[in-house]
């Protein structure tokens, strides 16, 4: 194969990542010690040479992984004025983020294309239902719809819902961006299916969980509107993209470097690629990340031609560390659970939790079990027959559920709304939690390990 038929591993050319690597080097102590060759001059390769030997010096620097930041801690920061955030993320611990003005610009830029992309119209009412401290997302919302023109109504997540709920109907709220949980919620005070109607909603964006066809199908339902659009970032990376469609895929922003990580390594850039997101920023002053793993499992919907950018566009399945190594080895995703649910109407939110039970007492043999709680739109219980049918589809949902008869027991539990969200700890909302002993140190090591080569395979 000649190396211009060769698919890029990365959406950027080799001297831009190199250029990026070396200015990580000069502003951030924790890239100081980049492998030689990467922190000697901006102006990096000319793009001329051989193309192997430019991927293998790129595949010389290290990964850098959240538990790096959580480690680093402020010495992240640059020597210029930074406003600092911090996220609790899925797992509960802050992890600091650190942006200059010129950072804030950039993502409240980014953010507001995507606002416009998305249909927003200068006349709009928008509410920023977010906490403004979660990836910046309500700061990011508020300040691009002021960049637009639009009339912004910051009313975060206090002082109480009911508040919030009053605060809309009196000053009007064509556009809402929150979290789904918290649409859910308002959705939930109102009526399900009256919701738009009620306040004069016209579109929902989504983010600070992951948006799945079911989730959204649940919004529209919920809220009777179509326009349900879902906003992807995080709290160190900033606006990262937003699907304009309303169908999940997301078009990433070309302000940043991609790649897609797989238990093989990263993997070449083409659609249906499958693994974890990896960012370099190309322009962030006050927190530059180099090869920075996600902790996002992703599948790649389109890929652009090849040129200088390549265009990106991607479906984020989930959390990585959202699933469990069943007793049969194999991986069973948070993502699987929540596509074998897409079926059945009504479903609102669920929880699925694997722990581990005797299968031979004689010879004390174990096996998993597969617990999964749903609540439905109005705290509607399931029918029979809708039991039955989601027992199967989760069933069907993995080799060994569906080849291993009786290796994984599956439980289906109906419950109210309230109560499935009462069992949530601290940080976001985990779809799939491991109940077995050594949890905790297994979530870790599931966080830091590569994605598998094809997570779809799994089906």
């Amino acid at each position: 194969m000649s190396t211009g038929d060769m698919a890029p591993l990365a959406s950027r050319p080799e001297h831009t990542l190199r250029a990026a690597a070396h200015r990580a080097a000069r502003t951030s102590p924790y890239y100081r010690d980049l492998p030689t060759g990467h922190g000697g001059s901006d102006s990096g390769s000319d793009g001329d040479g051989d193309d192997h030997a430019r991927a293998g010096a790129w595949a010389d620097i290290p990964f850098t992984s959240a538990a790096d930041l959580l480690r680093g801690g402020s010495r992240m920061a640059a020597r210029t004025g930074v406003t600092a955030y911090a996220s609790s993320g899925t797992g509960g611990s802050a992890k600091p983020a650190f942006f200059t003005a010129r950072d804030r610009a950039a993502t409240v830029r980014r953010t507001a294309a995507g606002l416009v992309a998305c249909g927003v119209d200068p006349d709009d009412t928008l509410v920023v239902a977010h906490g403004f401290g979660i990836w910046l997302i309500g700061p990011d919302f508020t300040s691009a719809g002021e960049e637009l023109g639009l009339r912004v109504v910051p009313v975060g997540k206090g002082p109480g819902i009911a508040h919030t709920l009053a605060l809309l109907r009196e000053l009007g709220a064509d556009v809402i961006a929150t979290s789904p949980g918290y649409a859910q919620r308002l959705a939930a005070l109102v009526g399900p299916g009256d919701a738009a109607t009620a306040l004069g909603t016209r579109m929902l964006l989504l983010s600070g969980e992951t948006v799945s066809g079911r989730l959204r199908a649940s919004m529209r339902e919920a809220w009777g509107l179509d326009a349900v659009h879902s906003f992807y970032g995080s709290a160190e990376l900033g606006h990262l993209g937003c699907d304009p469609a309303a169908d999940g895929s997301i078009a990433l922003t070309s302000d940043l470097a991609y790649e897609v990580l797989t238990a093989n390594g990263p993997a070449e850039l083409r659609e249906g690629a499958t693994g974890e997101l990896v960012a370099t920023t190309l322009f962030q002053e006050g927190m530059p990340l180099v090869r920075y793993r996600t902790g996002d499992l992703v599948r790649l919907t389109r890929v652009g031609p090849q040129g200088p950018v390549v265009a990106l566009e991607a479906q984020v399945l989930g959390r990585i560390a959202e699933s469990a190594v069943l007793e049969s080895g194999e991986k069973l995703w948070a993502w699987q659970v929540e596509e074998a649910l897409v079926g059945t109407e009504g479903i609102t939110d669920f929880r699925a939790y694997v722990d581990e039970v005797p299968m031979d007492r004689q010879w004390f043999d174990t096996g998993d079990r597969l617990s999964v709680r749903v609540a439905t739109h109005g705290d509607r219980p399931l029918t029979s027959e809708a039991v039955r049918r989601l027992i199967a589809g989760l069933r069907e949902m993995s080799l060994d559920m569906s080849a291993a008869v009786g290796s994984v027991e599956i439980e289906l539990e109906w419950c109210v709304y309230d109560d499935l969200v009462a069992e949530d700890g601290p940080g976001k909302p985990r779809r799939l939690v491991d109940r077995r002993d050594g949890f905790p140190a297994q979530a870790q090591a599931q966080a830091q390990a590569p994605a598998p080569a094809e997570a779809g395979g799994a089906r």
